[in-house]
């Protein structure tokens, strides 16, 4: 049945318990059972994207009990003044949905118009006083109104894309979970760490032309290592945030990786870390307790975090406390490293940083997407409890924090570093929806006018941060422009990567 309603303040009722204000927006709303198809059909071009998601709800213990659809357009006149907005100015709607209580949290997601995905906290989430609690009580929801603007160069009259059919038109899930384990206050620190025990444990793996694709792979033992270093160099891949070592290389075309194998007389390894809640000292001090004793030199291809470890490994092991003088790197591909950190990394962005890497997965779907998926649905979780705690693994990444100015206070080490970096202009309604500003459509309010591509500032890749290892020489910089359209999850699917990677490891 649909619900009309007329863009007043009054809250209008959608079934027991739910309530909805769209003040200053005029529209309809369709209530649905959680997981109806109803809705789910419509959305024309996410299809893989949304198998992936709901895949990964379900393997997180995620439940989706409503689907709202709603139809919404600006109001006119007076109505239009009383219009709810956010501390940005953005126009935003107001959604209660029953209290699940004190075993439960609850998250909403919503998919606009034009494919833009979004995660939504419930009002006072991570704080003393959520805005109601308990039996017959409430839990509020505040979302965007507007939909994503069109696409840049588009012209004027040109109709902008809809995956629904019809502007305007956004769809809502209600979502719930169990605290498990009790985890509820101080102890909310363990939840993204109890997943990555079970989803992304420590280990180091073979990485071969046949293996490196899949999460399967043959565990090399002590001796094979030790045997690994008295024959030369050994390349290393480290992946980055959310990632594993499939899901991060896997892009890379099969010759290139037969070829890096042949150079290297496969003594090819990656390192499959957790990335949420250990910090990149942590993972570097567990990878040279496994590291021959007797030495090994390696070189290193790393994406995003991952190269912040390649770094502690390379440059400042004695600064954290770690010995690794038994470990010499001689070369290091930074391929989207925040080596001067992301904003998306502060608290009040990462939602930001969420919602980017979940919309550009279900419009660009490749690779192990439902895995990824699953870690940032883990990370939701955390921050709807406790902010970054528990996250010590993405608060290594904020521009202020301790860990980067611990690194980027270092001298350097010997050793070559070359970079890969992209600075990425959306062109797809979806991606430019979550970069964009409200009212004024001004282009990324979390980096200002500063190139990124969606998730690390292009120039922090390589340009000066501290450390006197940087910047690096335009020479050894790969960097994508914005018609190139590289975004940070498709760094390695570029062929002009695989040359430089053949170039650079010679």
């Amino acid at each position: 049945m649909s619900i009309s309603l007329d863009g007043s303040a009054r809250s209008v009722s959608l079934g027991p318990g739910y309530a909805l204000r769209t003040p200053g927006w005029r529209g309809t709303a369709e209530v649905h059972a959680g997981g109806a198809t109803t809705t789910r059909s419509a959305m024309r071009g996410l299809d893989g994207g949304l198998d992936a998601l709901e895949a990964a709800l379900r393997e997180t213990q995620v439940t989706e009990t409503r689907q709202i659809d709603l139809t919404l357009q600006p109001a006119h006149g007076t109505l239009a003044a009383g219009t709810l907005r956010s501390a940005q100015g953005a126009a935003e709607i107001e959604l209660d949905v029953p209290d699940a209580g004190p075993d439960h949290g609850q998250l909403m997601l919503s998919i606009d118009d034009a494919g833009a995905l979004r995660w939504h906290l419930p009002v006072g989430a991570g704080t003393a006083a959520p805005v109601s609690r308990g039996a017959g009580g409430t839990t509020r929801f505040r979302i965007p109104a507007a939909a994503a603007p069109a696409p840049s160069g588009a012209p004027a009259s040109a109709p902008q894309r809809s995956l629904f059919g019809v502007l305007g038109r956004k769809l809502l899930k209600v979502l719930v979970y169990p605290l498990t384990d009790g985890v509820t206050g101080a102890a909310v620190d363990f939840i993204a760490k109890h997943w990555e025990e079970r989803k992304r444990p420590y280990r180091l793996r073979r990485f071969s032309p046949q293996d490196y694709q899949v999460s399967e792979a043959t565990i090399p033992s002590a001796s094979d290592l030790s045997a690994m270093a008295a024959q030369g160099p050994v390349l290393l891949f480290v992946h980055g945030t959310f990632s594993t070592a499939h899901g991060g290389f896997g892009q890379l075309p099969p010759a290139t990786m037969a070829e890096l194998d042949r150079r290297y007389g496969s003594r090819v390894i990656a390192f499959d870390h957790p990335t949420l809640s250990d910090d990149p000292r942590t993972n570097v001090e567990w990878l040279l307790s496994r590291l021959p004793a007797s030495g090994m030199e390696v070189d290193i291809v790393c994406h995003s975090r991952g190269g912040l470890v390649a770094r502690v490994l390379a440059e400042a092991p004695a600064s954290f406390g770690l010995s690794a003088g038994h470990i010499k790197v001689r070369r290091i591909v930074l391929a989207a490293v925040p080596n001067n950190g992301t904003l998306l990394a502060d608290p009040d962005h990462m939602v930001n940083m969420v919602d980017r890497l979940t919309t550009a997965l279900a419009l660009f779907p490749s690779g192990p997407v439902t895995e990824t998926l699953e870690a940032l649905i883990t990370v939701i979780k955390v921050l709807g409890h406790g902010g970054l705690k528990g996250l010590d693994g993405l608060a290594s990444m904020c521009p202020t924090g301790r860990f980067l100015d611990a690194l980027n206070g270092g001298g350097g080490q010997p050793g070559d570093y070359f970079a890969i970096a992209s600075n990425y202009e959306p062109t797809d309604a979806g991606l430019r929806g979550l970069v964009s500003g409200a009212a004024d459509s001004v282009l990324d309010q979390v980096f200002g006018d500063a190139g990124n591509d969606l998730v690390v500032p292009t120039d922090g890749v390589y340009q000066k941060n501290g450390n006197a290892r940087f910047p690096l020489p335009s020479q050894r910089v790969l960097l994508f422009n914005e018609p190139q359209g590289v975004i940070h999850t498709q760094v390695f699917q570029q062929t002009s990567v695989s040359e430089k990677l053949l170039n650079w490891l010679s």
